[in-house]
């Protein structure tokens, strides 16, 4: 399957929710707020994720101010199914704008 469209921001009313919908574990990693940095010492990252989570577990609705979430808003999808022989089916569906109706068309191969 293949999704090709735009990818928009969600508010941050949506971003906020789907970040309380998360584990305590996963909303204090996100407060780390360090993802992908060299990481020198494993003893810092552990104090430094105790203490986010002691502070989840003192504030409950915390949220980052960094969570954003993200949708995609599809223009096209493509369906792709194998075939032993190598005549595969291939479906796709495409809409010019998200208030069109949604156009059916087979592929070749």
């Amino acid at each position: 399957m293949r999704v090709r469209g735009t990818v928009e921001p969600a508010s941050p009313e949506q971003s906020a929710a789907d970040l309380l919908a998360r584990s305590s574990s996963a909303r204090a990693e996100v407060l780390l707020d360090r993802q992908s940095e060299h990481l020198a010492d494993a003893g810092e990252r552990e104090r430094a994720y105790a203490e986010a989570l002691a502070r989840i577990e003192s504030e409950p609705d915390l949220v980052s101010p960094e969570w954003t979430l993200y949708t995609v808003v599809p223009s096209e999808i493509e369906f792709w199914q194998a075939d032993k022989g190598r005549l595969h089916d291939r479906l796709r569906y495409e809409r010019p704008d998200r208030h069109s109706p949604w156009e059916r068309h087979a592929l070749w191969p």
